[in-house]
């Protein structure tokens, strides 16, 4: 299971939203949507895709084959719409329970004009029509924590190594709506970790610090690593200090321009020097005591 819980954009100014004036819940069998999909534009995820439309993007993604390896079936979409400009999507395989839930995604749409700081050659700042990832949780409700897989900070349920799907779902509905990405600020430092398979940070910097901390703690998990950020035993060697985790906006270009700004100079010469300049040490015993210090006081799930 992975979440992402909102939270307030550090290097973006908001500058509209979208009017999505509706809150009611549509619920429907996949087997049943036949006739049932030309209703009012309040039963479309982002204003666009109905239901059928919707799991039809799950098939050709082959996250719905995937999920019927693994032993599921009877699947099930609700889409949500809320005043706020949310969209949700819920998939359930069996009944519309929160016991039954597989997946559940919340995207909304949004401009954004991007601190000045990032273009230092450029006259003037491109604003961008982003997709932002609101919440995403993929978990196997028929699953339990163990040795091999730990429960993460946040996690309620195992995950159901989805991933690689639902960035290609991502991708599938991106393209279709016309935007220059999508983007999300994990709370958790296995957050950033599992999503920059195919993000990056916007700040070069913090996309910098990611991958040096990965380079330096190879040898330890992704759950130690994700623990001695909350227990701040990860240090900065040059200043010798915790490396905080500073939670940021992480971005899946899908446009020409956003992709260009990745690729630019000044974008690869600030990752290149903070990469390079970045040391990490891990003191494991001492996240393995405060860890066990902050469990006996709090529960994994409200970290």
């Amino acid at each position: 299971m992975f979440k992402f819980k909102p939270r307030r954009l550090k290097d973006f100014q908001i500058l509209e939203f979208p009017e999505i004036s509706n809150s009611d819940i549509s619920s429907i069998e996949i087997g049943d949507v036949l006739g049932n999909l030309s209703r009012v534009k309040k039963n479309t995820f982002l204003g666009r895709f109905n239901h059928e439309e919707l799991f039809d993007v799950l098939k050709k993604t082959k996250m719905i084959d995937y999920l019927r390896k693994n032993g599921f079936d009877d699947f099930r979409i609700t889409i949500e719409n809320d005043d706020s400009g949310v969209s949700y999507m819920k998939l359930y395989s069996g009944g519309i329970t929160p016991e039954d839930m597989l997946v559940d995604l919340r995207l909304s749409e949004n401009k954004f004009l991007p601190d000045k700081k990032y273009f230092p050659f450029d006259m003037s700042v491109p604003t961008y029509d982003m997709i932002c990832i609101e919440w995403l949780t993929a978990q196997n409700p028929r699953k339990s924590f163990d040795d091999n897989r730990p429960q993460l900070p946040g996690q309620v349920k195992p995950g159901l190594g989805l991933l690689k799907y639902c960035f290609n779902v991502m991708y599938a509905v991106g393209c279709q709506v016309t935007k220059d990405g999508f983007m999300d600020v994990p709370d958790h430092m296995h957050g950033a970790v599992m999503y920059s398979k195919k993000f990056k940070f916007f700040d070069p910097r913090h996309e910098a610090i990611l991958h040096a901390i990965l380079r330096d703690l190879k040898q330890y998990s992704l759950s130690d690593i994700t623990w001695g950020m909350i227990t701040e035993t990860i240090y900065d060697t040059y200043k010798d200090i915790p490396q905080k985790y500073d939670p940021s906006e992480q971005i899946f270009a899908l446009s020409t321009r956003l992709k260009k700004y990745f690729k630019s100079i000044a974008y690869k010469t600030v990752y290149a020097k903070y990469y390079h300049i970045k040391k990490f040490r891990f003191d494991y015993a001492a996240m393995v005591k405060k860890r066990e210090e902050m469990l006996k006081n709090k529960s994994v799930t409200d970290l």
